[in-house]
């Protein structure tokens, strides 16, 4: 067993002076890094932190955001890095739930603190990063780390101590938290590199949020190679400004990004030659995308992945040869795989029976191997039937082909991935119920050519109150939860909705009209 916190140890030994962490005009070299990282670890068991206590986080990429993420690895802590896009009720389940001890905040989530700390009774400790002005009670991060030795006092670790928990939309209205464990983290970092374009002197840019496990694997898979990691909150500008100053190599960009990249009217002006991957997934990229990304980045370049939270990042890799956009005769193409898995990932499809199906024939994405979280945080029972028989039963439905590549191609969860987020419906659907207008609701994913799916909503209005609007309904969501979650589309029904049982609504039945002619619904 290696722990975590082992990655950026050995880094900081035989790269000491090479070039690590990159936030505007911070440049830390490895040396530099870990001392940083030990005062940080070494400040926080000061204030009375413990091995498997849990530290919050709330803020946009930065390099202290990397710090926390190592500095809890090397102190034992439970690292949390919550989604800045939660509203505040969002993030107060949270914290009722991990009972977290600690927040570190940033300035731009100084105004959420004041409504969070009366709502979240567990949390102790509130460390303020850059901020100008400090509540009651709220420590400051640089002056803790002034007042802290350099000296590394590594907490002993085994390999199935939780270090990190994932928040995730919950199929019954509540987050799970994914738990990733010291050997999940290690062998997640060992597999970026075994499939990715790492090599000495690599630099990756953290476009991505680094709440998000797909950003996240870069912190344990750049410091195996000596790398250097840059932080950036994401515009297109900025993005490739950075890309052209820090020279960067690799990157990790949803396919939105890419959009938003590959449509940016300046693009010929910025120099991109660095580059030699970008690393893609996250939701449904359509055709289009993808044919325009490939009139600026070669299709050697797009590296598609499919991973989840509860698979510690990568489990299938599609290589950059396969990466064909041609349309077969039976209006498939190659880029649209996710590749076969990683080698530390073990793939199979099968049927209601958890019987492997043979190759075309479509059923349940499951994964093992040493990359699958330990469990959801105190929800055993849902535990217990996602982890059957050492598989992790997605939910995903797909195909492999006779090749072992994946192919998704529908979910059997209510789950929509907007943007790169996973949005459970009935999150969206336990809100607009509350609505004094509303009888019935079903909330589904209908396409969208950049985002992949948005949020539409399905509305029965009560009796007597058929002159509720749209816009009556978006503004009744703002504030309980977040924006991303927020329809983007409602459509009003007279009712009832169609049903495939006792009181459960056909939402594939709702959902059919907008998919019709697509070759998958995911």
């Amino acid at each position: 067993m290696y722990p975590a916190h082992r990655i950026l140890d050995r880094a900081v030994r035989y790269f000491p002076d090479r070039l690590a962490i990159v936030d505007g005009d911070i440049r830390w070299t490895y040396r530099e890094l870990g001392a940083r990282v030990n005062r940080l670890a070494n400040a926080l068991a000061g204030l009375g932190l413990r091995k498997g206590d849990r530290v919050a986080i709330l803020d946009w990429n930065s390099a202290r955001y990397a710090e926390a993420y190592y500095a809890c690895a090397l102190s034992g802590l439970t690292f949390l890095p919550l989604n800045s896009r939660l509203a505040a009720p969002e993030l107060e389940y949270i914290f009722d739930d991990s009972d977290a001890r600690a927040l570190l905040l940033s300035k731009p989530f100084a105004g959420i603190y004041d409504e969070l700390k009366s709502r979240a009774p567990s949390l102790e400790i509130t460390i303020g990063m850059g901020l100008d002005e400090l509540s009651d009670g709220m420590h400051d991060y640089e002056a803790l780390l002034a007042a802290a030795t350099d000296q590394a006092q590594p907490v002993a670790a085994s390999g199935d101590d939780i270090i990190q928990i994932y928040y995730t939309s919950g199929t019954t209205g509540d987050p799970k938290g994914v738990c990733l464990t010291n050997d999940n983290i290690y062998w997640c970092g060992v597999d970026c590199v075994s499939v990715m374009d790492f090599r000495l002197g690599s630099v990756w840019l953290h476009s991505a949020p680094m709440f998000h496990l797909a950003d996240a694997v870069a912190f344990w898979a750049v410091p195996l190679v000596g790398g250097a990691q840059v932080c950036v909150h994401f515009e297109p500008e900025r993005v490739l400004h950075l890309i052209e100053k820090e020279r960067v190599t690799i990157t990790s960009l949803p396919a939105t990004l890419i959009a938003l990249i590959a449509n940016h009217a300046d693009l010929s002006k910025y120099d991109l030659s660095s580059l030699t991957q970008i690393m893609y997934g996250g939701s449904p990229t359509p055709l289009g995308v993808l044919q325009k990304a490939e009139e600026f980045f070669p299709g050697e370049m797009l590296l598609h992945t499919y991973g989840i939270t509860e698979t510690a990042g990568l489990a299938c890799c599609l290589h950059p040869q396969d990466h064909d956009l041609t349309i077969g005769e039976d209006g498939h193409y190659r880029a649209a795989s996710c590749g076969p898995p990683t080698p530390l990932i073990d793939v199979r499809v099968i049927d209601e029976n958890d019987r492997d199906l043979t190759a075309g024939d479509i059923g349940e994405v499951v994964f093992g191997g040493p990359k699958i979280m330990r469990e959801y945080w105190r929800k055993p029972e849902i535990t217990a039937k996602a982890l059957r028989g050492d598989w992790y039963h997605t939910g995903d439905m797909g195909y492999l082909d006779e090749t072992g590549h994946l192919y998704l191609v529908d979910r059997k969860k209510d789950m929509i991935i907007s943007g790169a987020e996973n949005i459970y419906s009935v999150e969206v659907e336990n809100v607009i119920s509350t609505h004094p207008s509303v009888r019935e609701v079903a909330v589904i994913g209908i396409p969208h050519e950049v985002w992949g799916e948005q949020v539409h909503a399905v509305i029965v209005p009560l009796e007597g109150a058929l002159d509720v609007s749209s816009e009556d309904i978006i503004e009744f969501c703002r504030g309980r939860i977040g924006g991303y979650k927020i329809p983007k589309s409602i459509s009003f029904d007279d009712g009832p909705l169609p049903t495939t049982g006792p009181g459960k609504i056909a939402k594939r039945r709702l959902r059919d009209p907008f998919w019709e002619g697509a070759d998958r619904r995911i």
